[in-house]
């Protein structure tokens, strides 16, 4: 069988077999194996009809690419996007969107989705996501019946339990199709300051060495036995030997904005890994595309400090970078132009930009809390990323470790293959709560309640066990119970206050009890900015603010939040002062250059922080019918977007 020119592997002929009788699959197949060919054969065959399909990603990043991939693919006329604070001819055929878009429709009944042939699911593993997961069950649970699914993922252990639960809850056939060849072998190896590259057994050889006591001057008074001191490994040294070796082009993955960029300046400074036959292209390409950038945008630091590394071949990538220097970066990287690439997770969920070499950082990442090691998932969907197809013979994975300190026994089962499975992580959000009382009986609410993954695994499959479902029924029940004294439900039906919150789907108490209520009726622009701002904020503690405007204005709206019977005592708006910053000379028709002065934030995250505010507000202005008060509203999204005006978002 052949499909755009290729011949198909069996997998591939299996799934396509599948669709061709209407069934939903799971396929897990590794990295660069040409899995998303079956979605590409999914919107062939719906593109010659009338239905449509969605194809859903876990982040912005990955759904912007996709968008970009598939516009060039089919056309413009035939590709959307939405992403909640962006939308683009959403009544096109394809729709591309994050999860949690996908899931805001399915709860509310979205008519939509009432002409969706399939919905695909691109990185489905992370529905076992511990914040986010709950977004991809609920996304499953509430589609419309007609609705068939193409799960993606590069290893799913447990593939045929969540094809049965699938099957389950939404009565129709679910095939497993599973590709375990890699187009390119994978090595692991691993990078020890005194062994260079080397493999994990000659490490426990050394270590074993390490182990056995100094017993010079024994006898001396201060004798302590000392091991033998170990020098922690300089990524430099590896980046030289992988040159020596041949085995350039990398992506060296740091789980640190900070290090990564700081690491590319440093290697910078020292080498330079430009071919001589590329050095003309380089420069051109170089300047050709940092000329269509905005002028304020390449006297930043950040910019500047990215023009300097790619004129080594070297590059720095994470999300706080503008989304036009990111695309410089990835263009340059698919060209083979650059040869060491620094970057953070994100760019290993999705993004096809495969590299001869792999490189990890360490095998411990900073959860916002403290320090975890990498779970055998998170490692492969990094390593995965080793060898181009067509190009290399294998592909190398190299972790860099700190021999004292290495748990030999826990990375040796780390890497011996992806064995973390699909996990739910079902939560009842408020939101989901109020829709399922808007839209649904009583019978249809019991059924919904057993339908989740949780309940099937714990059941073992039978999602009628009266113990388990009793657990997630008590926890409807509560959430129920909380929202009638709130006033959010009245004798089982929504009030005013409830129905406003069946169409917010983050934050939504803390947003209906300031924008749904009489709380609302003496705020202006700015105090709906600051509110909603302070809200989405997410701070860091390297944030510094070097020009704020503190008000008796914000005084005020914080004194009334910690009178609020609801929100006081909560930690959100104590932002609030340092967020004027931005979004004070926003509301005065200032530019995003001009704003992004006031603090040290990266320009890609104040871009994250203004969209998440611009998201909420067209939440908030779909839920509202107070006319007065979606004015505001409006004036609030122009003022959004006339900061983020000749700047480029995705």
């Amino acid at each position: 069988m052949e499909f755009e020119g290729f011949i198909l592997d069996k997998f591939q002929e299996d799934a396509i077999r599948a669709i061709e009788i209407n069934h939903s699959m799971v396929v897990s197949a590794p990295t660069g194996s040409g899995k998303t060919l079956i979605a590409d054969y999914i919107i062939d065959k719906e593109l010659k009809g009338k239905k449509r399909v969605i194809y859903t990603a876990p982040i912005k990043a990955l759904s912007n690419q996709k968008f970009r991939d598939f516009t060039k693919q089919y056309g413009e006329d035939k590709i959307g996007l939405v992403t909640g604070d962006l939308v683009i001819n959403s009544s096109a055929q394809i729709l591309i969107m994050t999860t949690e878009v996908y899931r805001n429709m399915a709860v509310i009944k979205d008519p939509m989705l009432d002409n969706v042939a399939y919905c695909i699911m691109d990185e489905v593993h992370f529905i076992s996501d511990e914040e986010r997961g709950y977004v991809w069950e609920e996304s499953i649970i509430f589609s419309p019946e007609t609705v068939r699914f193409l799960f993606l993922s590069a290893t799913i252990p447990n593939g045929h339990e969540f094809a049965d639960w699938v099957k389950t809850i939404k009565k129709h056939q679910v095939e497993v199709v599973v590709h375990t060849v890699r187009p390119v072998p994978l090595e692991i190896k691993f990078f020890d300051t005194d062994l260079g590259i080397t493999t994990l057994q000659e490490i426990k050889k050394r270590k074993e060495l390490d182990d056995i006591p100094d017993y010079k001057g024994a006898f001396s008074r201060r004798s302590r036995y000392k091991k033998a001191y170990v020098k922690p490994p300089e990524f430099t040294d590896l980046i030289k030997e992988l040159k020596a070796k041949g085995k350039l082009p990398c992506i060296y993955f740091v789980f640190s904005r900070v290090k990564t960029q700081d690491y590319a300046v440093k290697l910078a400074k020292i080498s330079s890994y430009v071919d001589q036959k590329d050095k003309f292209e380089l420069a051109q390409f170089i300047t050709n595309e940092f000329q269509k950038i905005n002028e304020d945008i390449s006297r930043l630091k950040s910019t500047k400090e990215v023009r300097s590394c790619l004129s080594k071949g070297i590059a720095f990538h994470h999300a706080g970078l503008l989304p036009d220097v990111k695309h410089i970066i990835e263009k340059l990287f698919g060209k083979g132009l650059i040869k060491v690439l620094f970057a953070t997770e994100t760019f290993a969920v999705g993004i096809n930009m495969p590299a001869k070499t792999v490189c990890f950082d360490g095998l411990r990442k900073f959860t916002g809390t403290g320090f975890r090691s990498l779970n055998s998932k998170e490692f492969f969907q990094i390593a995965g990323r080793a060898g181009r197809r067509g190009m290399d013979k294998t592909g190398l994975a190299v972790a860099v470790v700190h021999r004292p300190s290495l748990e030999l026994k826990q990375v040796s089962n780390l890497v011996k293959g992806d064995t973390l499975p699909l996990m739910s992580q079902f939560k009842l959000s408020y939101n989901t709560v109020l829709n399922m009382v808007h839209l649904h009986n009583e019978a249809e609410i019991d059924k919904i309640l057993k339908m989740n993954f949780f309940t099937f695994q714990q059941s073992e499959g039978n999602i009628d066990d009266v113990d388990v479902v009793r657990s997630i029924k008590a926890r409807y029940e509560k959430a129920v119970k909380k929202l009638k004294v709130m006033n959010y439900i009245s004798k089982d039906c929504l009030t005013d206050l409830g129905m406003f919150t069946t169409k917010i789907f983050s934050n939504e108490l803390e947003i209906s009890q300031m924008f749904a209520t009489k709380f609302k009726d003496r705020l202006d622009e700015y105090d709906v900015l600051l509110l909603i701002g302070s809200l989405v904020y997410e701070p860091k503690r390297e944030a510094k603010f070097f020009q704020i405007f503190p008000s008796k204005k914000i005084a005020t709206l914080v004194n009334k939040l910690k009178d609020h019977p609801y929100l006081k005592n909560q930690e959100w708006y104590k932002h609030m002062t340092n967020l004027s910053a931005f979004l004070k000379p926003c509301s005065e028709g200032k530019k995003f250059v001009d704003i992004l002065r006031n603090a040290n934030m990266p320009e890609g995250d104040v871009i994250r922080f203004l969209m998440q505010l611009l998201d909420r507000l067209e939440q908030i202005d779909r839920a509202s019918d107070d006319f007065d008060f979606k004015k505001k509203v409006q004036n609030c999204k122009d003022m959004i977007k006339n900061c983020l005006e000749g700047i480029h978002v995705f």
